[in-house]
């Protein structure tokens, strides 16, 4: 991106979040009923580049209502859910990735850095930057992702790389889980143009679920979209967070304790590569809440791990245990959508990517 477009990026992004948190002034979510106006829906920045999606995301956004119940919500979803297929006319999600496959060079390394430059047949741009409500902590600090065709995250927290969203930082356990307290915000990211209305959709029903009921709150803190290599900037020196420990690797014991784990620099926690394979690299998955807490003290812990642990099975109490964990809910909605979830393929050696949903690869 030229210097100048990169200006004229960053100043509409301003103008659109400085516009949309002045919409979230006075809109507390009450169970059942929601005070006020409406919360805005995701919206893309660059709809002009990619006019269709962004007219599909207004035909198939989240209804509003007072009083809605947990199964009108349900139903609001499955409908809307099956309007983005078809107006995307695609019978199952897979078709993005063999439609975007196809605008790669033959013989080319697959790269987002590269896809997300070129258009479809009919003109939309492939990379466009996603904007959505989330809840995040009282005390969540916005930090800057950057993104880059790189071996290594290292590289891209240290040279000049393009800022390509946002994550959300929280550092104690208390807060993560006082969900009375959390706070409406938004979350960027890149995704795909012919995604972005799926992956708009399942932020979005998230989001809705807990601006009805605060019970059914999950802070959306780090979603990863449309990326080869991402890092938020090195530079910030020692930081200290907490996370989960399990008392193994591969059962199912809930006895949790609260880990402290201490950090060289913020962006050991956020940072990034996704494989050749990947559907990260064509803008066509989501990690939700991806964290990179290791070390001593921690076993099986991260929000959402890539683990072979039974446990991580039993949704509902690890979301209990850490807010920051998927329920099972959110699995079940990423299914209406026709995503691929964690449970349905083997990451490797038997091991779940609970935090990933995709399009599928067959």
């Amino acid at each position: 991106m030229q210097r100048g477009s990169t200006l004229a990026f960053l100043l509409l992004a301003a103008a659109i979040l400085v516009a949309g948190t002045l919409g979230w002034e006075g809109a507390e979510a009450s169970p059942g009923a929601p005070a006020g106006a409406d919360p805005p829906h995701p919206q893309i920045l660059e709809a002009s580049r990619a006019p269709r999606a962004a007219r599909i995301m207004g035909q198939v956004a989240l209804t509003y209502a007072p009083g809605m119940s947990t199964t009108d919500r349900e139903r609001d979803m499955l409908q809307k859910a099956a309007l983005a297929r078809r107006l995307l006319d695609v019978q199952r999600l897979v078709e993005l990735r063999r439609q975007t496959l196809d605008l790669s060079p033959p013989g080319a390394e697959v790269s987002w850095e590269d896809l997300r430059r070129r258009s479809f047949p009919r003109g939309e741009v492939v990379g466009v930057t996603l904007v959505a409500p989330v809840w995040v902590p009282a005390r969540a600090q916005k930090l800057t992702t950057y993104a880059g065709f790189e071996k290594k995250w290292q590289t891209v927290a240290l040279a000049a790389s393009r800022p390509s969203g946002y994550v959300w930082h929280v550092a104690k356990m208390a807060d993560i889980n006082d969900k009375a307290r959390y706070r409406p915000e938004w979350l960027q990211l890149e995704v795909n143009s012919k995604f972005a209305p799926i992956a708009a959709l399942l932020l979005e029903y998230i989001f809705r679920e807990g601006w009805y009921d605060p019970s059914r709150r999950v802070p959306l803190l780090v979603v990863r979209g449309g990326e080869d290599t991402f890092a938020v900037r090195l530079g910030s020196g020692p930081v200290a967070a907490e996370c989960l420990s399990f008392p193994d690797e591969d059962g199912s014991s809930l006895a949790a304790t609260v880990a402290l784990c201490h950090f060289n620099d913020v962006a050991e926690i956020y940072h990034g590569h996704h494989s050749k394979t990947s559907n990260h690299r064509l803008g066509l998955g989501l990690d939700l809440n991806d964290f990179n807490f290791k070390g001593v003290g921690v076993v099986d812990g991260p929000p959402n791990p890539i683990s072979r642990a039974t446990r991580q099975y039993n949704r509902d109490a690890m979301h209990k245990l850490d807010a920051r964990q998927m329920p099972a809910w959110v699995y079940r909605a990423a299914k209406w959508l026709g995503m691929r979830l964690p449970q349905e393929w083997v990451y490797f050696g038997y091991h779940t990517d609970w935090e990933h949903v995709d399009v599928g690869t067959k």
